[in-house]
């Protein structure tokens, strides 16, 4: 067997992207192996390719479903590719910038995607805490869940409310993105300074630490609320024209790809 490419290797040669690759070996115009968790490529394969001539033979353990045959973290359950993190990221941090409202992308299973951006002072004190950090992501998960089944506004552990939108590629639900991290009404903010003292022992965080943070946490008029909902809408939509983008381009890159076929 000749030399053995990685796929990035093969990305690099063939100018081509990470899908295109294990698409090509989902079709059988590229043959590959598989070595423990990893796919190889012979040289003469992708040379093969490149000239345009049709396969032939094979190889052990090539082919199979696209995502069985990339790498795992390659391919995110809900997605027909990688999702674009840093435009997502793009977007979130300059729409948190903007509206002064924290935010954060998350996957349909709520499993952050992005970092957050625009974070209170309290949202960093719990993602510094271990056990804040873990009570972050069970929070994540069932908004997740409860966004699903139709719901769009929730408080978290630390009684802070986020409002979430879906995030699709096409007609599949990739994520969500939660805006908020805000407290609606002067109300709400006394009570959860109330709860300082029952937080700060659940944490492990000084009351007075606490008190200051929730202090510090914006705060939504009620002649704004609709309004953050719009918003909310309008950041997803601003990420899902990124993935149509995105999807364009992959379908250009097949394309491309497709005409090494011609002889």
């Amino acid at each position: 067997m000749s030399e053995l490419l990685t796929t990035r290797e093969v990305q690099n040669i063939l100018k081509v992207d990470r899908i295109t690759v294990y698409r090509m070996l989902q079709d059988g115009r590229l043959k590959g192996v598989k070595i423990g968790q990893q796919w190889r490529f012979p040289r003469d394969e992708v040379q093969r390719l490149m000239n345009g001539l049709p396969a032939t033979g094979s190889l052990p353990a090539t082919g199979g479903d696209l995502a069985a045959a990339a790498p795992a973290e390659a391919q995110p359950a809900t997605a027909a590719a990688p999702l674009p993190v840093h435009c997502l990221q793009t977007v979130q941090n300059l729409f948190s910038s903007v509206s002064g409202l924290g935010s954060i992308v998350i996957d349909a299973s709520g499993e952050p995607v992005t970092a957050l951006s625009g974070a209170c002072a309290l949202c960093r004190m719990m993602q510094e805490s271990e056990a804040g950090n873990q009570a972050c992501r069970e929070s994540w998960r069932a908004m997740a869940a409860g966004s699903a089944n139709g719901e769009r506004q929730f408080i978290c552990h630390a009684g802070l409310t986020s409002i979430t939108a879906p995030i699709l590629d096409g007609s599949t639900l990739v994520g969500w993105i939660l805006v908020g991290q805000a407290l609606l009404s002067d109300a709400d903010a006394q009570a959860l300074l109330d709860k300082a003292p029952e937080l700060a022992r659940r944490y492990a965080l000084p009351v007075s630490a606490v008190q200051e943070s929730i202090r510090k946490a914006p705060i939504i008029p009620s002649s704004q609320h609709d309004q953050m909902h719009s918003w909310v809408k309008d950041a997803s939509k601003a990420m899902e024209s990124i993935l149509q983008e995105r999807s364009g381009f992959i379908v250009r890159m097949q394309q491309i790809a497709d005409l090494t076929q011609l002889g």
